[in-house]
């Protein structure tokens, strides 16, 4: 039977080789198929893209940084104009890392952490896969301001 079933296989294999016909079509399609392919509009709700932070809402806990188990985020916090509230200078995620399993975003309390539909990220270089999200290193202007608007609130003036 084994010798059968060996055969048999490969003769099903040559025929392919060999014979081009309707019947024996091919079963890898192109890149992008424009018939098969779909657009990120008709991904699954729940599909998991790249992903994305909105630094409006981000907080700076770290907490996905801690849950990611390929360490593709890196986050750099410096202190930011209120106090408490953290200036996310560095929001780093390393898309050639990341396989998307979702932690970061579960763990995310201010929800600022989401998978976006889109999930084409090819590039020729890999720092091209490297999507950032931070507002920069805080200046030296920007942190006297602060302190200037610290010290007026102390004081009691209006802001």
């Amino acid at each position: 039977r084994a010798a059968t079933s060996a055969f048999k296989s490969t003769a099903l294999g040559l025929s392919y080789l060999r014979v081009r016909s309707e019947s024996k079509k091919e079963f890898t399609e192109q890149y992008p198929d424009p018939v098969s392919s779909r657009s990120s509009e008709e991904l699954p709700a729940r599909t998991r893209g790249r992903l994305f932070n909105d630094v409006l809402r981000c907080t700076g806990c770290g907490d996905c940084v801690s849950a990611c188990p390929t360490q593709c985020i890196r986050l750099n916090t410096d202190e930011g104009p209120k106090v408490g509230k953290k200036w996310i200078s560095t929001f780093d995620v390393d898309h050639s890392r990341c396989f998307f399993c979702g932690f970061c975003v579960e763990v995310c309390q201010p929800q600022s952490l989401t998978h976006v539909k889109g999930h084409q990220t090819a590039s020729y270089q890999i720092e091209g896969q490297v999507a950032s999200y931070g507002r920069g290193p805080v200046s030296e202007q920007l942190r006297e301001s602060w302190e200037k608007q610290r010290r007026q609130r102390s004081d009691g003036g209006a802001f």
